[in-house]
């Protein structure tokens, strides 16, 4: 929010309370169904703020900062021992950023599941069942790691194996468990 209200020139205490995720244009952006300028629009009009595009981009692409310090060893670990999927809620400017960020981490993965390509996302359960057909395994079959108590849910709900993360212990303590 910083990069946008500097721009802006307001503070970011001004746009906090104004600013949420929880909205259908965010949703719809994530399964791929409207454009960036649609969804730059929208949150501008919400924000009450006039920047560019470029400039709102570099705010909305600023909260990636880089590979999480100690994942890639685990990750890799258990690649060699089982095929690893990502499935992201995501945006495709999100997904540019950090596959820029994490190449070498992302080839771990034998595929990588994005919400705009899929027309699906997280928590709805056609998404979960929709990778699990795409991978070829029974839905029971899959250890499913998320950071949203959400998406856990439904996952557990569903069948799936499940790892509420809230921070890379979380995932260096399961994994470590099946390697």
């Amino acid at each position: 929010m910083s990069v946008w209200a500097s721009y802006a020139g307001i503070t970011a205490e001004e746009l906090v309370p104004r600013f949420s995720l929880q909205d259908k244009d965010h949703e719809r952006f994530e399964r791929g169904e409207i454009t960036s300028a649609h969804f730059f629009n929208s949150v501008r009009e919400t924000l009450r703020i006039d920047i560019t595009n470029a400039q709102f981009l570099e705010g909305w692409n600023s909260v990636f900062v880089g590979e999480i310090t100690g994942i890639d060893d685990v990750v890799k670990r258990a690649s060699l021992r089982y095929p690893l999927y990502v499935f992201s809620n995501t945006t495709l400017p999100h997904h540019v950023v950090w596959q820029n960020l994490c190449p070498e981490l992302l080839t771990k993965f034998k595929k990588i599941f994005v919400s705009y390509e899929l027309g699906l996302r997280k928590p709805d359960e056609e998404a979960f069942y929709a990778v699990a057909e795409a991978i070829g395994e029974p839905i029971h079959q899959i250890l499913f790691f998320d950071d949203s108590p959400e998406n856990v849910a439904v996952a557990s709900r569903l069948g799936m194996q499940i790892v509420e993360v809230k921070t890379v212990q979380d995932v260096k303590e399961r994994l470590e468990l099946l390697l």
